[in-house]
């Protein structure tokens, strides 16, 4: 899934920009195969500031923290249409600073610095959804995996041998 909102916000001076853009990629499994995506068949979600790998959410979760990392997709919802809706966070902080992300559909995007060894301030940077915030979304359909052309293969195959031996018979 790929989704492309089109005029933001400036995070921290709230100056919206019509031509201002910001992607989101999402990789899902649809599991149940009703269209409709879950916060549990998300494999990989990324939108600016934010990103949590599929290696990941594969050996972690959804949430999560390794060495220093943190990481969470709280919330994920498609419904059809334009019906996309989201919560995610990313962080890290070792001993001179700390970065935290978070992204929430309809809010606001932002990557916040912090110095944590008490030398300096919080800086942030991102962008705000506003009522002229446009969303264009592409879903697209999954790709059979090889296996399934092989089993596909297999069973044409089989199916023109039990027609060939019944032909001589």
């Amino acid at each position: 899934m790929n989704a492309t909102y089109t005029g933001l916000a400036d995070y921290n001076t709230g100056v919206f920009n019509p031509t201002r853009t910001a992607a989101l990629r999402a990789v899902i499994d649809d599991v149940n195969g009703d269209g409709k995506f879950t916060v549990d068949e998300v494999r990989e979600f990324s939108i600016p500031y934010v990103s949590i790998s599929p290696w990941l959410m594969e050996q972690y979760g959804r949430c999560g923290s390794e060495d220093g990392a943190r990481w969470c997709l709280e919330a994920f919802s498609y419904t059809g249409g334009n019906n996309l809706s989201f919560e995610a966070s990313a962080g890290y902080r070792d001993f001179d600073a700390s970065t935290w992300s978070k992204a929430t559909s309809g809010q606001s995007a932002y990557y916040a610095f912090h110095y944590t060894d008490g030398t300096g301030a919080t800086s942030y940077e991102g962008f705000k959804w506003t009522p002229e915030t446009r969303l264009t979304l592409t879903v697209t359909p999954p790709v059979p995996e090889p296996a399934t052309y092989a089993m596909l293969g297999a069973g044409l195959g089989a199916v023109a041998l039990m027609a060939r031996r019944r032909r001589k018979q």
